[in-house]
């Protein structure tokens, strides 16, 4: 995790219970908590934070007393001292106050005489106040500092069984095609490069800065060594999550073993903290985040659950505000250590498991692509529709594909249809290996790297592998016989055409083959390759958008071509 670092300091709060109060004199007697006569009560213990980390946001150290209020002025001494070595390291206050009922409340920030946070180790706060008499009381506060952070975050299922939680893939690496599945291990991390003094901090000691969610859908976070390619970063990257729709997201986290102090010297952690169990929490935008945890250490993990997501397929992120609690063993109730760091974590939801061609194997099918889920939620919201069904999602992948709707103005990748009027060469298959069967899906996402030019081949093999990664399951090809087609708005042109191959010669104007996609057997079809003519006459132009999401086959068929169409099926393709 960056640094999300914890300088835990502690005072005690309660009092009585961890406040040393003793009589006159630089290490005088112990006396009662309460005494009896009025030079031994006038300083009375109030209460005092156990453990802070003073490098997390708003986090102090805060020390609060009593002082009799029929009495004074009081001269008050706050100081810390270094358990180690006994020195005096840091003087919180010094000065008159008065007597009040209410108590009487100092902070901290954690840094010394010379203005430095001071590093890991056993501490005493001390208060003093001499009473006009010159008569001295005292309030021996114990506290600890130790530096508590986050060095990586694992996203995790939920689910009872099966699996509500899925890597992330990416399928570029410096240019080239290579895929590559966010690690399971940790797809948040952040902890020293090679030569650095600690996993939790800089050199100069500044917490580590969380890393921003990675922003590229193509390839993931890269390093350049000096000499030799491009390697996957490994020590600084947050990544994308994918989980079911209404999944309760789990994260399991890992705490940072090393720290640097502000002299650039490395350092311990200084916990567990004898007599006292610490733990990590959390809440975002949705709510409280809960754990079972009891007690960390250094280089340990906890697990901690969080509140459900939406029940809509799309992209959202979480803020996830980060704190500690403490607690003496064998206490029933924790309390809040000062202080708080906040991870970011982009999370895509869909609405059901991915489903993959049968027999595929390889990296590429160890979840949705990053791209792909991209795509999903820049089609919904361009288009505005709410994915909330696996028919939405195919209306705003279909509808989106094809684009010139909404704000999308071009097709996906802005291809365009082979034929003669958008200069291409009669209708040629460029992003589908029929010998393969496979979908050409990382060339066609690569800002149409084989050429801007698809057929119906290229459209149905992509968007029914999109769709299937997506969760929508059972899609199959579906191969159209030969026909003579009515008005049709072909992917990428300007507008509907009864004259699709001689440019304007008016000869030729059908398919020797058409494919489009199923997910029932051929009762319902989608077609992202082109649109049919809904304005009731589907033989003359001009034409009315006529949208092939899910449509019913024989609709469908009436309007795309004259006379009877033979189909038949085949398998979803797989990807490469």
């Amino acid at each position: 995790m960056s640094r999300a670092t914890l300088v835990a300091i502690a005072l005690l709060s309660g009092g009585s219970a961890f406040a040393r109060q003793s009589a006159p004199g630089p290490l005088g007697p112990s006396v009662p908590s309460n005494p009896p006569t009025r030079s031994g009560s006038f300083l009375n213990a109030a209460g005092a934070t156990r453990i802070v980390d003073f490098e997390l946001e708003g986090a102090a150290a805060e020390v609060s007393y009593g002082l009799l209020p029929s009495s004074g002025p009081y001269f008050v001494t706050i100081t810390v001292i270094d358990v180690g070595s006994l020195q005096t390291i840091a003087t919180i206050f010094q000065g008159y106050e008065r007597g009040a009922k209410s108590r009487r409340v100092h902070r901290w920030d954690g840094r010394d005489t010379w203005g430095s946070l001071v590093p890991p180790a056993p501490y005493t706060i001390r208060v003093e106040a001499q009473d006009v008499t010159t008569f001295t009381r005292r309030i021996d506060y114990d506290l600890d500092v130790v530096r508590l952070g986050i060095v990586s975050i694992a996203a995790e299922s939920s689910a009872p069984t099966g699996a509500n939680e899925w890597q992330t893939v990416y399928f570029r690496k410096n240019g080239a095609y290579a895929f590559y599945a966010t690690p399971a291990t940790g797809e948040y991390v952040s902890k020293a490069e090679i030569g650095d003094v600690s996993d939790l901090d800089l050199d100069d000691g500044a917490p580590r800065p969380p890393p921003a969610v990675h922003e590229k859908v193509d390839e993931p976070a890269l390093e350049f060594p000096p000499s030799g390619p491009a390697i996957y970063e490994d020590d600084s990257f947050n990544y994308p999550l994918c989980y079911l729709a209404g999944a309760a997201p789990r994260f399991t986290v890992t705490f940072g073993a090393s720290c640097t102090l502000d002299n650039g010297f490395p350092s311990g952690c200084n916990y567990p903290v004898a007599g006292f169990e610490i733990r990590a929490v959390a809440s975002d935008e949705a709510g409280a985040w809960t754990t079972t945890a009891t007690s960390i250490a250094p280089g340990s993990t906890q697990t901690l659950d969080g509140p459900a997501l939406t029940l809509l397929a799309t992209k959202s992120e979480r803020h996830v505000d980060w704190s500690f609690e403490q607690r003496a063993v064998g206490a029933a109730t924790w309390s809040a250590i000062p202080g708080k760091f906040t991870t970011t974590h982009r999370i895509f939801t869909i609405l059901d498991q991915p489903y993959w061609a049968t027999g595929a194997s390889g990296t590429q099918y160890a979840g949705p692509w990053v791209e792909v889920l991209d795509d999903l939620d820049r089609f919904a919201t361009a288009l505005g529709v709410t994915c909330d069904s696996s028919d939405r999602v195919v209306e705003a992948f279909i509808k989106g594909y094809f684009g010139q709707n909404g704000s999308l103005t071009t097709a996906i990748e802005d291809v365009h249809y082979d034929c003669p009027s958008e200069g291409g060469d009669g209708g040629a298959t460029h992003y589908f290996d029929w010998g393969g069967w496979r979908s050409r899906l990382t060339r066609l996402l690569n800002a149409h790297a084989n050429g801007k030019f698809v057929n119906c081949t290229d459209c149905a093999g992509s968007t029914s592998a999109m769709l299937s990664m997506l969760g929508v399951s059972g899609y199959q090809m579906d191969h159209l016989g030969s026909m003579t087609l009515n008005a049709i708005w072909g992917i990428g042109t300007a507008d509907y055409t009864l004259d699709l191959w001689s440019n304007g010669g008016g000869a030729g104007h059908g398919f020797s083959y058409h494919h489009i996609i199923t997910r029932d057997g051929g009762t319902t079809i989608s077609d992202a390759c082109l649109w049919v003519d809904e304005d009731g006459n589907p033989a003359a132009l001009p034409g009315t958008p006529g949208y092939n999401n899910d449509r019913d086959w024989n609709n469908y068929e009436s309007m795309l071509a004259t006379g009877n169409v033979t189909w038949y099926t085949e398998p979803l393709p797989k990807i490469n």
